[in-house]
């Protein structure tokens, strides 16, 4: 991991979707709510949802990945780390890299999951029982 990007991932951890993904699975938990049920934190929708092995109950935020991509890109720009002035390939091939690294540093640090997908989106969860 390049250090600008270290630099990078670790500021962005702190955006306010993984403030609001953190207290929306102490919301779920604390109201026990169950897997289909939807609510707002801020400007976010968290849906719960049972965790890929039916074993648990999750809350997750699905954003459109091109909304996330502004949001880091934005970051980067207030830290003059001039990703704009690399070529296209290159800002694709930092970027891929960026969500790879961002989601090893959610999953040790936050316990949140990141995945690309559904389609252009990404999906981050967090567990809220097992």
């Amino acid at each position: 991991m390049s250090e600008q990007r270290i630099k990078a991932v670790q500021m962005f951890s702190q955006e306010e979707i993984f403030r609001a993904i953190a207290y929306g699975a102490l919301k779920a938990r604390a109201g026990r709510l169950a897997p289909g049920e939807i609510f707002n934190i801020g400007e976010f929708e968290l849906i719960v949802a049972e965790d890929e092995n039916g074993e648990g109950i999750v809350v997750q935020i699905i954003e459109t990945l091109s909304k996330m991509e502004s949001l880091v890109l934005a970051k980067v720009r207030l830290q003059d780390m001039a990703i704009e002035s690399r070529s296209d390939h290159e800002q694709r091939d930092w970027m891929a890299a960026f969500w790879k690294d961002l989601a090893q540093y959610l999953d040790k640090w936050q316990n949140i999951k990141m995945r690309l997908g559904p389609g252009e989106h990404i999906t981050f969860e967090k567990a809220v029982s097992r």
